[in-house]
């Protein structure tokens, strides 16, 4: 993984297990958070973020940080 996607990956670990409220999410019941909306939220707290970074993120990840929904609409970490 590129230190870019290193830095997101980062970032998407300290707001799905710590700090969603940092952005102005709520985990649902299942601990997920929908994507466009965290990447809605993260773009505007101040971060450059994508959908397609997020899925490139959880995709090319060695161990399995993250979980997506069956749809891939939704990301938690495990």
């Amino acid at each position: 993984m590129n230190k870019r996607l290193t830095k997101i990956s980062k970032y998407l670990t300290f707001v799905l297990r710590h700090e969603p409220e940092s952005i102005g999410m709520r985990r649902d019941y299942e601990g997920y958070l929908d994507i466009e909306e965290l990447v809605r939220n993260a773009n505007a707290a101040g971060k450059s973020l994508t959908v397609e970074q997020v899925y490139q993120v959880v995709d090319e990840q060695e161990m399995q940080l993250f979980t997506l929904s069956d749809d891939r609409a939704r990301i938690r970490a495990n």
